[in-house]
């Protein structure tokens, strides 16, 4: 169990090594759903798995009110979505929140980060929740 929501120590109590990536994400939705809105503040998503710390990343997404309704955006419609969205739809909401990171007025280096570590969380999360019923 190493999903980016790890550290949400309310919901993550139950879980344990063998927990399913899908039925982490189901907990989550049933706490968001029960009024859990903590959740959508949620900075995990876009830290490396490599890395504890983004500093770069999460300074900014404090500091910048239009990033932080972004990644509350994202947590959403996204995130939270994984295990019940298809694939494409999950890709076409990955392509309007790069287009929204674009539109504010971050670095160049910042931006591109930011949605590295988006896309790649994303995508790893999605092959967890898709392989996690195979035999081998």
């Amino acid at each position: 169990m190493n999903s980016v929501f790890s550290d949400y120590e309310p919901i993550m109590a139950n879980c344990t090594q063998e927990t399913k990536p899908s039925e982490i994400y189901n907990q989550l939705r049933i706490a968001y759903n029960q009024g859990a809105k903590g959740i959508l503040d949620c900075t995990r998503i876009f830290i490396p798995y490599y890395e504890q710390e983004e500093c770069d990343i999460l300074y900014e997404i404090w500091r910048n009110p239009a990033l932080r309704a972004i990644v509350r955006w994202i947590n959403q419609k996204i995130v939270l979505e994984l295990g019940i969205a298809k694939y494409q739809t999950i890709n076409v909401r990955l392509r309007i929140a790069t287009g929204m990171i674009n539109n504010l007025n971050l670095s160049k280096n910042l931006a591109i980060s930011i949605h590295s570590h988006l896309v790649k969380n994303i995508q790893r999360e999605m092959g967890l929740i898709n392989t996690e019923d195979l035999p081998f």
